[in-house]
């Protein structure tokens, strides 16, 4: 591996440790700190996460068109140091929604962003690229392992403001190295732009693309409802611990990133689609494994499928979409993160409903039919990526 794209991993690693040291924690922070309605804490959400979608999409037409990517991760830098430091100066609601939620959703595009790059570096330095991007998803994953956890233990001896500071420091750590390793003139070969942006009006419609991206949709959706049921089944239904959803993540996070660093080796026995079917067909098995836990054994047991079919998803998902790029990579990869924040918007409603009116255990069984769509729709695909 080249010493830059190196250097492009602890870059998006400290971007995502940035964003993950702020994103779970804002629902405490709305409730706990601002002293707003839990309902608000969907209000945030919502807009952050349709912004994000509509960010993610703009960088990825800027990409594919010969932007260069630095200025946009560089934009991701500063938009989240100006959306922490409005939440240390202003300690209000509609604050955090008009001016620092806009703030994070263009911070949240770093990581597409990144991917894009680490792609098209990766091509042009001769890398292996689904071992690459196994790396890149590593890395997202490290990060969201790691300071979830620091930012809930500095709030539990400090204070709420406490975590943004931090975030703030990580924010000043993430711009020195953006300085030191990101190549400031890099953008995508004009190989890949020049033909694709010469009359869009008479480009069929990427059929495939779209497909490919339902299918990473449907399993965010499969994996958003049942981890936000999770906790409180636990909890609340099969009277767990109440250190047992740390305990079902962290076993997931560790297979998950096991199985992500497995990836090429997987892509390389079965190929990208049969990948992802055999990952539908354990997502299924986890799902109805983790929908009737009743002790920490099983807990354990489902929390390590879970990891398991979710690794596979996230890297093999990654470079499936990318196959159907058809010259527009950065758009494909841009597609891939919208329909895991989508599966994200959709799935918390979907869940609170269920949840309401019949249970949580019921929401993580209702997570399988999104595992059944992802194996159909994947079955229908062709084995090639242009097959269409």
């Amino acid at each position: 591996m080249t010493r830059r794209a190196k250097a492009a991993l602890l870059l998006l690693l400290t971007g995502v440790i940035c964003n993950a040291s702020v994103i779970p924690y804002m629902g405490v922070y709305i409730v706990e700190t601002l002293g707003q309605d839990p309902w608000f804490i969907s209000v945030y959400a919502s807009t952050t996460l349709t912004l994000t979608l509509v960010v993610n999409r703009q960088y990825g037409e800027w990409i594919d068109a010969g932007t260069p990517i630095a200025p946009l991760v560089l934009a991701s830098v500063v938009a989240f140091g100006a959306g922490v430091t409005s939440i240390l100066v202003f300690a209000n609601f509609w604050v955090l929604v008009l001016f620092a939620s806009p703030c994070f959703a263009i911070s949240n595009a770093a990581v597409s962003t990144m991917y894009s790059f680490g792609r098209l570096m990766a091509e042009t330095d001769g890398l292996n690229i689904p071992r690459y991007n196994s790396y890149l998803r590593a890395m997202t994953s490290l990060g969201w392992m790691l300071a979830p956890a620091a930012s809930f233990s500095i709030a539990s001896v400090s204070t709420s403001y406490a975590v943004f500071w931090m975030a703030l420091g990580l924010c000043a750590v993430w711009l020195l190295l953006w300085m030191a390793v990101m190549p400031k003139a890099f953008s995508a070969p004009l190989a890949n732009t020049a033909n694709d942006f010469a009359d869009t009006s008479t480009q069929p419609a990427n059929t495939a693309l779209w497909l490919a991206a339902g299918v990473c949709l449907a399993f965010a959706l499969a994996h958003s409802m049942s981890m936000s049921a999770l906790p409180l089944f636990y909890i609340r239904e099969a009277a767990l611990p109440t250190y047992a959803p740390g305990l079902s993540l962290s076993v997931k996070t560790f297979v998950e990133i096991a199985a992500i660093l497995s990836s090429p080796w997987i892509i390389q026995r079965l190929g990208p689609r049969d990948a992802l079917r055999a990952a539908a067909v354990i997502a299924v098995v986890a799902l109805v494994v983790l929908s009737n836990v009743s002790t920490l054994p099983q807990l354990i047991y489902g929390a390590a499928l879970e990891g398991l079919y979710y690794g596979v998803f996230a890297a093999v998902g990654l470079t499936y979409v990318q196959e159907f790029a058809k010259g527009r990579l950065a758009r494909a990869t841009s597609l891939y993160m919208n329909s895991l924040f989508m599966g994200g918007l959709l799935a918390s409603p979907l869940m609170g409903l269920t949840a309401q009116f019949v249970s949580f255990k019921m929401a993580i069984q209702l997570s399988i039919i999104w595992a059944v769509l992802a194996f159909a729709l994947l079955s229908v695909m062709g084995r090639r990526p242009d097959a269409d």
